[in-house]
């Protein structure tokens, strides 16, 4: 049925994204992130976003009643661009990141099977969903998200696509110190600087990922009140 056939083109349409990232170099660092990308539903992560077109912008969405325009839905999905998700009065609010600059950030985070690891900014759910598929334990992950219209809609695609990791809703600096300590921290906002609060919630040894406007920074968190780092060679 239509299921079915919508199924076999999203598994189609996934192959070529992971195709597409493996062309950028962003899988060298870390393979086992072309499995996890290979796996990870994007499109039940945005059942809708928003085109750029003359005068403003055009939703595309998954319960459109044109099959062709379901179809352009599904395969824009998984190009690797972001995807405008939230907008209000045409100020664009949100967006899922795009494929290829999340592929290196993760692969740079360093993930090791057992890593509890803390998200700032859930966004669409498409990241903690990698982060989940990637460790296995869903337990092992945390996302926080400040809107609690993003945190509700990122848990239902993350259940919607079987994934469960801790969805929170709260002030990201503050870090989620219930569900440390944390082995890796990613940040998938820019920020003015490194949080105290995160440092505090870190194991020794642990790894914090953050874009800055100038780059992307790693960090290896030594104790609470160290860290050293360095920035990545990549457009943030």
């Amino acid at each position: 049925g239509d299921r079915a056939d919508g199924d076999g083109a999203a598994a189609a349409a996934r192959a070529e994204l992971v195709r597409a990232i493996d062309a950028s170099g962003a899988f060298d660092t870390d393979p086992v992130w072309r499995e996890v990308f290979a796996a990870v539903p994007r499109h039940l992560f945005v059942p809708y976003y928003y085109i750029g077109v003359v005068g403003g912008h055009e939703r595309r969405w998954e319960g459109s009643p044109d099959p062709r325009d379901r179809a352009q839905w599904l395969r824009g999905a998984y190009e690797d661009m972001p995807l405008a998700t939230r907008l209000r009065d045409g100020e664009l609010l949100s967006s899922s990141s795009q494929p290829s600059l999340m592929a290196v950030m993760l692969a740079e985070l360093g993930v090791r099977d057992g890593d509890r690891v803390l998200e700032i900014g859930t966004g669409s759910g498409y990241n903690a969903a990698l982060l989940a598929h990637r460790l296995g334990d869903h337990g092992l992950v945390t996302t926080i998200d400040l809107d609690p219209e993003i945190t509700e809609s990122a848990r239902r695609h993350l259940e919607a696509a079987g994934y469960r990791p801790a969805v929170v809703t709260g002030d990201g600096a503050r870090g989620v110190p219930a569900r440390g300590p944390f082995d890796r921290i990613i940040a998938t906002c820019a920020l003015p600087g490194v949080p105290p609060a995160w440092l505090g919630q870190c194991r020794p040894g642990a790894r914090i990922l953050a874009p800055f406007a100038t780059g992307l920074i790693v960090l290896t968190v030594r104790d609470a009140g160290h860290a050293e780092g360095r920035f990545l060679p990549t457009p943030a």
